[in-house]
């Protein structure tokens, strides 16, 4: 059987499943009840970052090739290519008025949804105790 401490005291990986198979119950518990308000304060850090700048940014990968060196089985080189991606950020019009209304929304909800969320995380709290 997998010794899970070790395997997070090794593991640099950075996907999802990885970090959820090295959190604690109780972290575990608290991430959950929380993701609601997480996303919900992002797209908040989004919105009011638009109405800041005055437009929105639309982000896209670009693919480009990169041809490289690669080495068979007997150590021979071979030209071989790798698909890389560029970023690239493009301004985008908004209507103001609008994104000022989605911002009252998100933080309308917002405050509904904290509650519920710090009564969650104090029962994760006395349900797994560290």
């Amino acid at each position: 059987m997998l010794n899970i401490a070790r395997f997070c005291a090794l593991s640099g990986a950075s996907t999802l499943f990885l970090l959820a198979a090295c959190a604690t119950p109780q972290q575990r518990c608290i991430a959950q009840a929380t993701a609601d308000t997480r996303a919900l304060e992002a797209q908040i850090k989004t919105t009011e970052a638009t109405i800041e700048r005055g437009y929105a940014l639309h982000r896209q990968s670009i693919p480009y090739t990169q041809t490289r060196v690669c080495y068979d089985k007997k150590r021979r080189p071979f030209p071989c290519n790798r698909t890389r991606f560029h970023p690239l950020e493009t301004p985008v019009t908004v209507d103001m008025g609008q994104e000022r209304a989605k911002l009252a929304q998100m933080k309308a909800k917002l405050a509904k949804l904290k509650p519920k969320a710090v009564a969650t995380t104090e029962a994760c709290r006395r349900s797994y105790r560290e």
